[in-house]
């Protein structure tokens, strides 16, 4: 396929309101977008412009924000070594945040701005890439009072990443990550894949395979309050989505109720959410409003996308689960999952995940958190036929809501025989080997992810809760650790949830450094996964450790359900020499 790679794109949209590309309906394999100009070899150079758009996804007319006006954004292509250059440009129109300006007066700096607020700015996370801490201005600040970028309506701003050459080969993303307005952005179509080519992709067998990128997101969708039959998210400041009334109100900064709103802040729940792979709806959700049925969605499987192999055939698949809130427990039907890396960081030798018939939460052949990713074969059936990659259904014992089952994409075997070969041992990713067996961790440190929906002790009337890590919400201007660079680290993850709030987990997310995942609930982690984003089981504890290889300067972890970060749920830290 053609990529952004080592090349430039521009990807513009010509208007305020431009209409959405979508790649893949209709199409026998879906794909996601890509386009190409030359740049001098060595650099990736890309030009997002970020603007509404509108089109059709199953049968109802929406607008979203999108990046370049496709769905998802463009693939970047890059490598080992590159520099990688991205200009952001915001075509977003002016948002109203003047009632949010009141709140951090009530209720203070750290709480205020714990509320959603200047839901048209952004800027830009490449996530899970081995660069320089990109999100405080200026780029790879040690000020630790420095504040966050954003490029808000009608401003851009240009991002150079310097590729290590060690970097890990494999598969990364991009989104906004502007506090206070992520979660909008990104459940309304701000998201893109990257690939890093590298030695990964010169293992004679993963050459031989088809390269298939599944990029799995959701929509959050409420009908808009000025275009009848039109659906989007954008909701007005200060209001606030109860999954329970199934209403949006304006709730101001003593938690008094006042007007009614055409949408709201969402934890997760909609009155329409849309799930896409590559921009092909494959399962929508509408909000049930019978009385203590309120978090299982009425769930409806659409027409999955489909992709034709032969029997034999290896092919690759690399999925990003790309969702605001969403686990993806994922399962390939009646066929081994040959795992080749998580998180962009392959495996030392490939590891074969069987298929268990019946196959329910717990014995899904790979895990993906919001946000984390992962790269497997497949070597497709001798017997033609359907085979469905599916998400397992979990219950509110995982997660706040349910998620019930979905055929993400079917699997069509067809047509002759072919003979094709597994790869057993894999490239050694030098930037992380040797591990960090044997070397006493420089500090030990406990990370608590918290809820509290006690009305007598929240802070944040407005949101409604707290959402905290080790007791504190969010402070742009404060930094909770200061690890060393070249230094080694265990951290503890925990989950613990106060009165008013149910257990549920959460994934952890680290910036520009990947961590070895070495236990998980009081079980050891064979082999030793390397990720940067991990999922933290309900009341369990997850010991990863980190070694500060690279960048100093200011950056941040945090969960990655992104309504909790952005009303609190991240701290950060600061590398120091």
């Amino acid at each position: 396929m053609n990529d952004l790679s080592r090349r430039g794109f521009v990807a513009g949209t010509g208007g305020a309101i431009a209409a959405l590309v979508l790649h893949g309906c209709g199409d026998d394999e879906p794909s996601v977008p890509d386009g190409n100009t030359g740049v001098p070899a060595g650099v990736t150079e890309v030009t997002l412009d970020v603007a509404f758009v509108q089109s059709q996804l199953a049968g109802r007319a929406v607008k979203l924000r999108a990046y370049g006006g496709v769905l998802p954004g463009p693939t970047i292509t890059t490598h080992p070594g590159d520099l990688l250059r991205i200009r952001v440009r915001n075509r977003l129109p002016e948002y109203d945040s003047s009632a949010w300006e009141e709140d951090v007066k009530v209720l203070g700096h750290v709480v205020g701005m714990n509320v959603p607020h200047e839901l048209n700015t952004t800027n830009i996370h490449v996530h899970g890439m081995e660069v320089i801490p990109h999100l405080f201005e200026p780029i790879g600040t040690s000020n630790p009072e420095a504040p966050m970028i954003a490029i808000g309506p009608g401003q851009e701003k240009t991002y150079d990443f310097a590729l290590p050459p060690d970097h890990p080969s494999g598969l990364y993303w991009y989104h906004p990550h502007r506090h206070g307005s992520t979660a909008v952005q990104v459940v309304n179509g701000m998201a893109g894949m990257i690939v890093v080519k590298g030695p990964i992709d010169e293992v004679p067998e993963i050459a031989a395979a088809r390269d298939i990128l599944l990029a799995v997101h959701d929509l959050g969708l409420f009908p808009s309050a000025s275009s009848p039959d039109l659906w989007e998210y954008d909701p007005p400041q200060n209001a606030m989505w109860n999954p329970f009334t199934g209403e949006s109100t304006i709730i101001d900064p003593s938690g008094g109720a006042g007007a009614p709103a055409s949408s709201g802040f969402s934890a997760s729940d909609y009155p329409l959410r849309l799930f896409l792979l590559n921009g092909q709806p494959f399962f929508e959700e509408e909000h049930n409003p019978e009385v203590g049925k309120t978090q299982f969605p009425i769930g409806k499987q659409l027409e999955a996308p489909r992709f034709t192999v032969r029997p034999g055939e290896v092919v690759r698949f690399r999925m990003l689960n790309a969702c605001s809130d969403n686990l993806l427990p994922v399962v390939v039907d009646e066929h081994t999952m040959y795992l080749l890396a998580i998180d962009g960081v392959n495996f030392l030798e490939t590891k074969a995940v069987p298929y268990v018939e019946g196959a329910q939460f717990g014995q899904e052949q790979v895990l993906l958190p919001p946000a984390g990713r992962a790269e497997f074969l497949i070597q497709a059936s001798a017997e033609p036929g359907v085979y469905a990659i599916r998400q397992l259904f979990h219950g509110t014992d995982v997660q706040f809501f349910a998620s019930a089952e979905k055929v993400i994409a079917e699997i069509v075997v067809a047509g002759n025989a072919v003979a094709m070969g597994l790869p057993g041992e894999l490239p050694t990713p030098s930037r992380y080997y040797p591990l960090t067996t044997g070397i006493d961790p420089a500090a030990r440190r406990d990370v608590v992810f918290n809820i509290n929906f006690d009305a007598a002790t929240v802070k944040n009337k407005v949101v409604g809760g707290d959402f905290t890590v080790n007791g504190e919400l969010y402070d742009e201007t404060s930094v909770t650790f200061q690890p060393k660079l070249d230094t080694v680290e265990e951290w503890t993850l925990s989950v613990e949830h106060d009165a008013g709030a149910a257990p549920e987990g959460h994934p952890f997310h680290l910036h520009e450094n990947s961590f070895e995942v070495v236990e998980i609930g009081g079980k050891a982690v064979s082999p030793v996964e390397l990720r940067d984003t991990v999922w933290i089981p309900p009341m369990e504890k997850v010991v990863i450790r980190v070694r500060f290889k690279e960048f100093p300067g200011k950056t941040v972890f945090h969960c990655h359900i992104l309504p909790h970060e952005d009303a609190g749920m991240m701290q950060n830290i600061l590398v120091v020499t």
